[in-house]
């Protein structure tokens, strides 16, 4: 039998001694062990970069997991929501993505459809381009000054 911190803790409160050494984590010990190690430098630099668009005065604001559609709860990672401009960091080369299976990636799909539908400009990075971001939104924005 695996026992859990908590179980180990209820027991030493009814004054049992036990060797607590072979403690297995709660699954969401584990859930919230995952979370934090997927904040990755990339995501870290595309944060930085938009707080310094911000700061710079190039963009009014921005939000991290904005829901743009209410029926379908979809969430950008990054979204500049009064130019319609959202940013994606897409985990495919993480041990656990679901990006990568059919049903992930349909998903993703129909998010990105739905985006383009209403008027959004999706941009999609990975760990291997994310450093585009940079150029990439300035063109956008460039662009965006001309119409």
């Amino acid at each position: 039998m695996n026992w859990t911190k908590k179980d180990l803790e209820n027991l030493k409160a009814k004054g049992m001694k036990i060797d607590d050494s072979k403690v297995v984590e709660s699954d969401h010990l584990k859930k919230i062990k995952n979370k934090i190690e997927k904040i990755s430098v990339e995501k870290e630099t595309i944060k930085t970069l938009l707080w310094l668009y911000k700061r710079e005065g190039k963009i009014t604001d921005y939000v991290e997991e904005l829901q743009f559609h209410n029926e379908r709860l979809f969430r950008f990672d990054w979204a500049i929501p009064d130019l319609k401009i959202a940013i994606e960091y897409e985990g495919l080369m993480s041990k656990k993505s679901g990006h990568t299976t059919v049903t992930g990636y349909s998903k993703d799909t129909e998010k990105y459809n739905l985006a383009a539908i209403d008027g959004w400009i999706v941009l999609r990075y990975t760990a291997l381009n994310y450093n585009n971001l940079h150029v990439d939104l300035k063109k956008v924005l460039k662009k965006m000054e001309k119409k």
